[in-house]
């Protein structure tokens, strides 16, 4: 079971844990903290935030005030230290309303100071004119007019209007004010306000007889070959585009072969030939024909790949490409299937990606079920030497807490196993973390000394059933101000780690919606290190560093020892025991003795 939280409500749950656990004294300008809406001589009650409320409930010493800072668009009547009853006085956009408070706790003193905007809103206000886009038409049969109405003043509480024709056999109008010609005569169209205040509006509509024939009608298709079982949507193009009665009327000489919709989609039954008529039912005689003819539906008889196994590197792309046969197979669509996407992918194109170390079949199927497979081996792509993760580490760390529903210390237990080739944090905190997760928290390899946990997978601390909270591990990335699916881990020369910050969220389980809800943020360790632990302690101890100089391609040192030389991007060019290092490029060097590190610039 992997659950995610929706980042609004973490970063509402990171401001909460900031205001209430980390003690600053630092003077904060007035802040918006909510808004409110109410009506001239009427009131309305703003309400301090929970986490504010809870604050000054823990708090002593409290002084507060509610005020507006302008007492002729709203005023405060009335307030206590957790709401305030504010009456809107005269109409406007945005009138702020203060709250300031001192108070002290845990024994420091602390301040409050932030607003809420309050728009104040008029009371009804009637119509006191209508006006129409036409006060007069002439309309031919069969026509459409769209009149639009503006109600005076602009701001009238009720802008509705009614429509209504004094004759609809003549001419007929819509709830929004279109109206249509019925019939040779007149009628008077009226707009009324729909707020009782009278005010309407008229326009007399004037309708005159006519009949515009069509002259010829055209097809989008004239001949089409089809198979059984095929759709063709006809279109026609009707000129004059005036005509008056732009009716059709579809048919098929040949039924046993091609149907026709009263709308002109076309339907292929069987082998055969058939033509279908579109005619004019104004009594004009036009029409248009399209020939069908449709043919036998040719099955596909066997699909073959360009490649039936292949070896690719992670991340490496292939592209694979499928025959069909014969050649003029009727469907020669084709499905592409992963049978591991944990190793390799493919897309709808045949494209396969290689996603990590491992075997996956690429099958490809035709629509009746004809299969070929590619057999894909994926190999580690090495970027470097991979480290030794495996051991017991204990962990020393700082933390913070949110109203826990547990036990967090500063310190604890953390195990790395290896297992198939991979590592895996299995126990943290004293957790079995196997349980929950597939084979633990694994760790990626980057071969520069760092790991990387994709918590988007795998992050379950702890969970027995639902009667229970369920733990989960997140991390958050200031750089994007997000929530990160990767948990990084570094090992020091020395073999110690340092671990990124992370959360502990704790979420519980609703009956009701069968589901993990009500995710709170815990605690938020920061500083974390890890050392790793033998029978007889913590080992792990600084190495002194060497003098080092360079010449020429060359790096020197003065006494043989272990040493790792990485170039300033991260990339690993030497790792052993010597005093020298030959063969460097022009550049800049970064040389980690132990746990301590050096730049050096050879020329």
């Amino acid at each position: 079971m992997i659950m995610r939280m929706s980042k609004v409500r973490f970063q509402t749950i990171i401001m909460a844990v900031l205001c209430l656990f980390v003690k600053i004294q630092v003077a904060h300008a007035s802040a918006k903290v909510g808004e409110a809406t109410v009506y001239e001589d009427r009131t309305v009650t703003v309400n301090l935030p929970d986490p504010y409320k809870r604050t000054l409930m823990q708090s002593t010493g409290v002084t507060c005030q509610w005020y507006s800072e302008s007492n002729s668009y709203a005023t405060v009547t009335s307030s206590t230290r957790y709401s305030a009853t504010i009456k809107g006085v005269r109409a406007t956009s945005s009138c702020k309303v203060y709250f300031k408070c001192s108070y002290f706790i845990d024994g420091f003193y602390r301040t409050m100071d932030f607003y809420y905007d309050i728009t104040v809103k008029a009371t009804t206000i009637s119509v006191t004119n209508v006006s129409l886009s036409r006060s007069s038409a002439t309309m031919k049969e069969g026509n459409t007019l769209q009149l639009s109405a503006t109600v005076y003043p602009s701001n009238a509480t009720n802008k509705q209007v009614y429509w209504s024709s004094s004759n609809t056999s003549v001419a007929t109008v819509s709830s929004y004010g279109l109206v249509s010609a019925k019939s040779e005569g007149t009628a008077t169209i009226t707009c009324r306000a729909a707020d009782g205040s009278g005010k309407y509006a008229t326009c007399r509509i004037m309708v005159e007889s006519s009949m515009v024939y069509i002259s010829s009608i055209s097809l989008n298709e004239t001949e089409k070959a089809l198979y059984a079982g095929e759709t063709l949507q006809l279109r026609a193009d009707i000129t004059p585009s005036t005509a008056t009665n732009k009716s059709l009327d579809w048919s098929s000489d040949n039924a046993a072969v091609a149907t026709v919709s009263s709308n002109g989609l076309v339907t292929a039954k069987s082998t055969g030939s058939a033509t279908i008529i579109c005619k004019a039912k104004d009594g004009s005689g036009k029409s248009a024909a399209c020939s069908i003819v449709v043919k036998e539906f040719v099955k596909p008889v066997s699909v073959s790949l360009n490649q039936t196994k292949a070896v690719l590197k992670e991340g490496e792309i292939l592209q694979l490409i499928a025959t069909v046969t014969p050649e003029d197979a009727t469907d020669k669509s084709l499905t592409w299937i992963s049978d591991n996407r944990e190793v390799a992918t493919v897309d709808n194109h045949g494209i396969v990606t290689a996603q990590r170390k491992g075997t996956a079949n690429i099958i490809v199927m035709t629509a009746n079920d004809l299969a070929a497979i590619c057999a894909i081996t994926v190999e580690s792509e090495s970027t470097g030497e991979i480290s030794e993760w495996q051991g017991n580490y204990h962990v020393s760390a700082s933390h913070v807490e949110n109203n826990p529903t547990q036990t967090y210390p500063d310190e604890f237990e953390l195990v790395i196993q290896k297992n198939e080739g991979a590592f895996y944090i299995t126990s943290m905190f004293g957790c079995d973390l196997t349980q929950n997760n597939n084979g633990g928290l694994r760790l990626k390899d980057q071969g520069n000394g760092t790991a990387t946990v994709d918590i988007s997978e795998y992050n379950i601390l702890n969970y027995t059933n639902s009667s229970n909270p369920l733990y989960t591990l997140y991390v958050f990335d200031e750089a994007t101000d997000d929530w990160s699916d990767t948990w990084t881990l570094k090992m020091n020369d020395d073999g110690s780690l340092l671990l990124g910050d992370f959360y502990v969220a704790a979420f519980l389980w609703s009956e009701e919606n069968q589901k993990w809800q009500d995710g709170e943020l815990e605690a938020l360790y920061y500083k974390v290190t890890a050392e790793k632990k033998n029978l007889t302690g913590i080992v792990g101890q600084p190495v002194e560093m060497p003098a080092l100089y360079s010449t020429p391609g060359v790096l020197i040192l003065d006494r043989i020892t272990d040493i790792a030389v990485y170039r300033d991007n991260g990339v690993l060019v030497y790792k052993g025991k010597t005093n020298q290092v030959n063969h460097l490029s022009k550049g800049v060097y970064i040389v980690r003795i132990g746990s301590q590190s050096r730049k050096v610039l050879v020329k």
